[in-house]
């Protein structure tokens, strides 16, 4: 019997993570929760580690890889100004035109 190996659809996301010392990061990931776990025991990013607890402010799931790599490019260049309007809730299309036609769409966060 041949066995068929289906390809699972993996979920693609760009986040916004706000420090305890009032600084914003952005990153790429599968799992925003357990990225979030990784940040907080230091193992996810170097610029994180130290600066803890974290929260996630904004995460937005992407149609594809590219998209929230190239989503993630966005954020990081953003000021910390537009970070915090988009940790406020403000729609991305509104603070970061760069993010337009990625086709990203906010999650909620906890």
């Amino acid at each position: 019997m041949e066995r068929v190996e289906i390809a699972c659809a993996r979920r693609h996301y760009a986040y916004l993570l706000r420090c305890a010392d009032g600084s914003y990061y952005a990153g790429y990931t599968v799992d925003p929760p357990r990225r979030l776990g990784a940040h907080e025991q230091g193992r996810a990013s170097r610029y994180t580690r130290g600066r803890g607890p974290h929260r996630l402010v904004a995460v937005w799931r992407c149609p594809t890889r590219r998209a929230a790599l190239a989503l993630e490019r966005v954020l990081k260049r953003l000021s910390h100004a537009a970070k915090r309007r988009l940790a406020s809730g403000r729609p991305i299309g509104q603070v970061a035109s760069g993010a337009r036609g990625l086709g990203a769409r906010r999650q909620t966060t906890r």
